[in-house]
């Protein structure tokens, strides 16, 4: 899909910063911290400020069309690329993101549900190498 269509399903206004930041993540397919994807972002328009990705992280991800995972130094963000609820598997050798086809909430949510609790949101991401990380072939 376009990025001009993305924006415009989720009613935003077509800006040129929205539009550097998702043609970024969109030629990614690893996680970037807000500060790397700035670095990517002034290549593309120069002159936007830090603070400006920022506030647009934001808003993008309260629209949906970002997934946020938090990293032990820095929230890492990627173009939500399927609809709906996911999780993560993410290489710290070089920052892919694996997506997981399942949800490992369902049956801890019966366990929880046994001892009378009710889980109302999760975040659930794993942390690892890659094949080609773990091989070192980076």
């Amino acid at each position: 899909m376009e990025i001009e269509e993305m924006l415009k399903q989720k009613d935003l206004k077509i800006t040129p910063q929205r539009m550097a930041i998702l043609t970024v993540l969109k030629n990614t397919r690893s996680f970037l911290s807000a500060q790397e994807l700035f670095q990517e972002v002034i290549k593309i328009l120069p002159g936007t400020n830090f603070s400006t990705v920022y506030r647009n992280l934001d808003v993008l991800l309260g629209k949906g069309l970002l997934c946020r995972v938090p990293s032990d130094t820095a929230d890492l963000y990627e173009l939500r690329r399927e609809e709906g609820h996911h999780h993560h598997a993410v290489c710290k050798g070089c920052g892919a993101s694996i997506p997981v086809d399942f949800c490992p909430m369902e049956s801890l949510a019966k366990e929880l549900g046994r001892k009378g609790f009710l889980p109302t949101e999760h975040c659930f991401e794993v942390y690892g190498l890659c094949e080609r990380c773990r091989d070192g072939k980076k």
